[in-house]
């Protein structure tokens, strides 16, 4: 599965689910944050854009998730 994939997967569970995301879930978006922290410095320039809102939208949903 592609990094994409998998956390807007983890954004539709997040929204159809009135208890948020599980710890598996949570640790699956955790895990997609280091791979685009690892990878993103190394793409094309006009590349990189998607990728860091990618990341922004897993960083907002474990913040979300988190909160009270």
């Amino acid at each position: 599965m592609t990094l994409d994939t998998v956390i807007s997967g983890c954004v539709v569970y997040y929204l159809e689910s009135s208890d948020g995301l599980d710890d598996q879930r949570l640790a699956i978006v955790e895990d997609c944050l280091r791979d685009l922290d690892g990878l993103t410095a190394e793409l094309e320039a006009d590349c990189q854009p998607y990728f860091l809102r990618l990341r922004e939208l897993g960083e907002m949903l474990l913040h979300v998730q988190s909160s009270p």
